[in-house]
């Protein structure tokens, strides 16, 4: 089984395959969890629901059909809700969505979802985050937890994310992205998750490194994720449009896995991850050079 902790609905797609479609291929179980609602600002709005099917209709290529899929509403471990969807035909798989603000590529947020975001919450400007559909509130603590518990109650083998945002190749990514991952190694650093099943994908700085998919894989890859561009109308294109695309055709045609390990932090105190008052980005910081 495999579990992917995501800050968007198309970040798997490009950061995580082919891994995640042979995982599926061989018959593996796949849950997903998004953190954001991908809504680039807009809030809850069609934009939103147009990148959840999207993202349906690219795992319906992984896994070879177009069967309806259900949502209900799951409640993790910990408490937190989120919704989560399956195929009718195929419960291996499921995608969950948490539906926090997008935090866009600056960090700073939009003025539809006041601003606030997961880099800010890390930098202690805000003290949590709320859920755009159920209202939730959730600080850096409740997030670190809630990866946690959404990896155990997978009873994952293998973690997926990007690269936490003090690595030094994560430079140049998407403060998201880079939130994602550090919620993940935060998790490792408070002993609620194994290092040894974690692997972070490289994300946007991936571009410049060697391109290390054959012809064969860079297909199946593009047929994937123009399955889910045709419901984003900011990317939408023909297919082969996708491979000059600057960025996109670069990460379509690569897949950087690093281990945990691999991973230097800075030398700190252990996460405390006591959802109480006060600023947990403050307590919970594991920061290294960038």
């Amino acid at each position: 089984m495999i579990a992917g902790i995501w800050a968007h609905y198309d970040d798997d797609l490009l950061f995580g395959v082919p891994t995640i479609d042979r995982a599926i291929l061989a018959g593996h179980g796949v849950r997903q969890l998004f953190l954001t609602a991908s809504d680039a600002g807009s809030g809850v709005s069609s934009y939103v629901d147009g990148r959840e099917t999207g993202i349906r209709a690219a795992y319906d290529v992984m896994r070879g059909s177009s069967t309806p899929w259900s949502d209900r509403r799951t409640v993790l471990s910990n408490g937190v809700a989120v919704t989560t969807t399956s195929p009718d035909d195929d419960p291996r798989i499921s995608l969950s969505f948490l539906r926090l603000p997008d935090g866009g590529l600056t960090g700073r947020g939009w003025y539809a979802t006041e601003y606030r975001t997961i880099t800010k919450l890390f930098d202690g400007e805000v003290s949590s985050l709320t859920t755009l559909d159920t209202g939730q509130d959730l600080t850096v603590a409740g997030l670190i937890t809630t990866v946690a518990a959404f990896v155990t109650d997978a009873g994952a083998g293998e973690v997926l994310t990007t690269l936490p945002d003090f690595a030094p190749a994560s430079e140049g990514d998407h403060p998201d992205h880079g939130g994602a991952g550090r919620l993940v190694a935060a998790a490792v650093d408070a002993g609620l998750l194994d290092g040894a099943t974690v692997r972070y994908a490289v994300g946007y700085p991936g571009r410049t490194w060697p391109a290390n998919l054959d012809d064969g894989a860079i297909a199946r890859k593009l047929a994937v994720f123009a399955a889910y561009g045709a419901h984003d109308e900011v990317v939408r294109r023909d297919r082969e449009a996708y491979l000059v695309i600057p960025g996109v055709g670069d990460w379509l045609q690569r897949e950087h896995l690093l281990d945990d390990h691999d991973i230097v932090r800075a030398a700190q105190p252990r996460p405390d991850t006591r959802d109480g008052e006060g600023s947990a980005a403050r307590r919970i910081t594991v920061s290294g050079d960038a």
